[in-house]
This record gives structure tokens, C-alpha cells and sequence, in this order.
């Protein structure tokens, strides 16, 4: 059996149990084995305990509810070897995915981040995404950086072996909300060596208990403070600057149109840095405050209108 030590595979979870056994399993039956680890973040039942005894797992029990952002990161901590990475509790990995890693550090030893193509787990079966990806060996990440202000944000944190000494912990991300991982990975990316593998080795599980659909609100809040804050400030070609500032507007946009009245009132009396990102944008932008204004229904409306046009961005 071939083993490396080279990576660990974290699994952060909490109270959720339906899909946790089919992505244990998945981390368990791969060509080159690692480590692997559970990091439970409190959950009301032992479960994940019992299952990890079963199949001969480290499993890890925090005292109490230390949030999902800072699991996430302890999960990294928990993890001794050189590279690790975190596998969410609902999805699946391709058993060739710890291979293709080790294959990847073998030919370029110095990179930062391994990481690779995913397809999306749905009620309909596989099916692909919508985002495109720079694959290959990247000496540094200016071509991530260019991908998702041309292409929108998109990179696949989710199926990320990251370099321990490089992966961020919660104290790196001072607003752990929303998209904070892809803030974290486009304002180091400048300083990061990567390799894409264009295979799909990560299958995500799109379903409707998710974090990023029953949060997605949050998340739009966080996106066009990507843009506006961290890419538009790490490239110098206009063409991207300008392409930048038009995904800004229209994830604002997007935001007001897909956000409660209440929802947003509250966002604009928060007191963290994205609170006031928005409550800036709209004091400096009067067409973005007239908007704002508008009510909710014409702005989706309108919104899905354009989009379906091929006008909005």
C-alpha cells in the first residue's frame, strides 16, 4: 500500500451526519493514503466519534462552538504535516486526488497550493460548473489574480492542499464571514506558487443545507469587497481595473436584488469592515444609493432581466 506523509487530510464538522461517512470514505479509499483527521466543533451527538473509532480515524472534539471559520482553521493547525487540506463533511473526493497531489509535489517541490477541477454533486446527477480555471504550475499567482476579475471569483478553495506555513488561521482573516477564504487566497496569491490539475478530482455537493446557499447573502456582501479591496489593488493593466470596478457594480447589483429589506438595514448599522464597505459605496455612489432605494422586487426584475440578456455581469 503506498502512503505519504506529506499531506493530511482535516475534516471540520459540526452536527451535520447524512453526508459525513460517503466523504470519510472517499478520503479513506484513495490510491496513495495520508492521514486523516476529524476536527468535531461541539456537535450535540457523538456520532463522528463513533464512526472514527470504527474506521480507525484521529478524531478531535473542541470544548465548545468555536464557529465554523475558526474550525476550519484548527483543522489546519491539528494537521502535522507539511501540506493539508480541509474536506467539507458533504462532499467527495476522486480516489486519485492524494496520487495526483504527490505527483505535483514531486515535479514542482516548492509549491504553496495544490489544487484541482471539481464537478457539482446535484439531485440531477454530476454536473459541471460554470467557472474558469488556470491550470499548471504557476511560479506565482498573478494568473489567479487575472482569472477571477476576468472570470468572477471562483477559485476551488474548497479542493485546496495548501503548505501549512502558508495556509492563513483565523487570526490571519480578521471578518471570518462570507467568501473571507477567497479574500485570504487573492491577497496572498501574488506571493503564492500553485499547481492546477485540470482533472476532477473534488466532487462539491450542491444541496440546499450548505453553508454557501443558507448564508448566500452574506456571501454577496463579501464579493464585490473582493473585488473593490483586494484584486482591483493587485493589478495594474486598466482593461482588468476597469473589468474589476464593472464586477463591483454589478454584485452590489446582485446583492439589493437578492437581499430582505431587513437583512440589508441590518448590514448597514454592522460594525464590521464589509458593513462599512457598503455603507461607503453608497454614500460615494449616488447611482448604487438610488438603487439601493428602489424596492427589492424591480430590482431583481430588472436584474434578471439584463442577465438574461447578456448584459449584467
Amino acid at each position: 500500500m503506498s502512503f505519504t506523509d506529506l499531506l493530511t487530510i482535516s475534516m471540520p464538522v459540526y452536527e451535520r451526519k447524512e453526508f459525513f461517512l460517503e466523504a470519510l470514505e472517499s478520503a479513506l479509499n484513495q490510491t496513495v493514503k495520508c492521514k486523516i483527521i476529524v476536527v468535531d466543533n461541539c456537535s450535540s451527538h457523538n456520532y463522528f466519534e463513533k464512526i472514527c473509532k470504527e474506521k480507525n480515524v484521529t478524531y478531535y472534539r473542541n470544548d465548545r462552538n468555536i464557529g465554523m471559520s475558526a474550525n476550519f482553521s484548527k483543522a489546519f493547525e491539528l494537521s502535522k504535516t507539511k501540506y493539508a487540506m480541509n474536506l467539507q463533511d458533504d462532499d467527495r473526493l476522486d480516489p486519485g486526488y492524494v496520487e495526483a497531489f504527490v505527483n505535483a509535489v514531486t515535479q514542482h517541490p516548492d509549491i504553496d497550493i495544490f489544487y484541482c477541477d471539481f464537478i457539482r454533486i446535484t439531485s440531477k446527477g454530476l454536473l459541471p460548473h460554470s467557472h474558469t480555471l488556470p491550470f499548471g504550475y504557476m511560479e506565482k499567482g498573478d494568473k489567479i489574480i487575472e482569472y477571477g476579475i476576468k472570470y468572477k471569483l471562483g477559485f476551488p478553495y474548497i479542493a485546496c492542499a495548501i503548505k501549512r506555513t502558508k495556509a492563513h488561521t483565523a487570526k490571519d482573516v480578521s471578518e471570518n464571514i462570507g467568501s473571507y477564504d477567497w479574500e485570504w487566497l487573492y491577497s496572498q496569491a501574488d506571493k503564492l506558487s500553485f499547481y492546477g490539475d485540470s482533472r476532477k478530482l473534488y466532487q462539491f455537493r450542491d444541496h440546499d443545507n450548505q453553508d454557501t446557499k443558507i448564508n448566500s447573502v452574506i456571501y454577496r456582501l463579501t464579493r464585490p469587497y473582493i473585488y473593490d479591496k483586494v484584486l482591483m489593488e493587485k493589478v495594474s493593466d486598466p482593461r482588468l481595473k476597469k473589468k474589476a470596478s464593472n464586477n463591483v457594480f454589478w454584485d452590489l447589483v446582485r446583492l439589493k436584488a437578492f437581499a430582505d429589506n431587513d437583512m440589508l438595514k441590518e448590514f448597514l448599522r454592522g460594525g464590521n469592515k464589509y458593513n462599512s464597505y457598503l455603507r461607503a459605496k453608497l454614500d460615494e455612489n449616488h447611482v448604487m444609493k438610488t438603487i439601493f432605494a428602489m424596492p427589492k422586487g424591480s430590482v431583481n426584475l430588472t436584474y434578471r432581466v439584463l442577465r438574461k440578456a447578456g448584459i449584467s455581469g
